[in-house]
């Protein structure tokens, strides 16, 4: 799944989207995203917490820049600083943020290459800094853990989802409050596409589809009166 480059103008912060709630469809993508990095033998092996709340970042900005952040330091990274001779992986991972309480965080659930663990934690403070601004408390504004059980992680993710879809997932809701911009999202390396590819080769079952309500749609008619 792409992810649109971003302008921080402050017309296009008025323009951008505020949503409550990760909604149902984006939900779905993140969980079928960590199966199929499973499936790629890229599992999102580590969690990145990143508190905006100890930058000087603005809350309307931090969806674009954490966006920035990815393409622009993230990704070149990946591709260009790895082992001499190693062909690394495209950029895998899925993220979402939360505004609880006024805490602004991005969780970065990401696939990080065999040697590349120690390198990656000395260069993220510096691409905070590059793109949300001076950083107040690294120790606090950083947090980078390894990731055993990325179906675990991913749940807890989309915590901020749609109440009304929270029990059809197996999701514990809670209020994510109000984000501005994107919310989530996925690398292209995981999105839809590649998912029906692999099951195209047999390498993944096909989605099971459930019978999913709609929102102010009855699910059968009303009784006669």
């Amino acid at each position: 799944m792409a992810e649109m480059k971003t302008d921080d103008s402050q017309d296009d912060v008025r323009r951008k989207r505020q949503t409550n709630y990760i909604n149902r469809k984006p939900a779905a993508n993140l969980l079928h995203a960590v199966n199929v990095a499973e499936v790629l033998d890229r599992s999102l092996n580590f969690m990145v917490t990143i508190n905006f709340a100890h930058t000087e970042c603005a809350p309307e900005l931090v969806s674009a820049r954490f966006e920035k952040l990815r393409d622009n330091y993230f990704g070149p990274w990946l591709r260009r600083c790895g082992p001499p001779g190693r062909k690394e992986p495209p950029p895998t991972f899925i993220w979402t943020l939360e505004n609880a309480g006024g805490c602004l965080n991005a969780h970065w659930l990401v696939h990080l290459p065999k040697g590349r663990v120690e390198d990656f934690k000395a260069r993220l403070p510096i691409w905070l800094e590059k793109v949300a601004g001076e950083v107040h408390a690294p120790d606090q504004a950083i947090h980078i853990r390894s990731a055993p059980t990325p179906r675990g992680a991913v749940k807890y993710m989309i915590k901020g989802i749609d109440p009304f879809y929270a029990e059809i997932y197996g999701i514990r809701q809670s209020d994510q409050g109000e984000v501005i911009g994107n919310r989530s999202n996925l690398s292209r390396s995981l999105g839809p596409a590649m998912k029906k590819a692999l099951q195209a080769e047999g390498r993944m079952k096909p989605t099971r589809r459930i019978g999913l309500p709609r929102k102010g749609v009855l699910a059968s008619p009303p009784p006669a009166a």
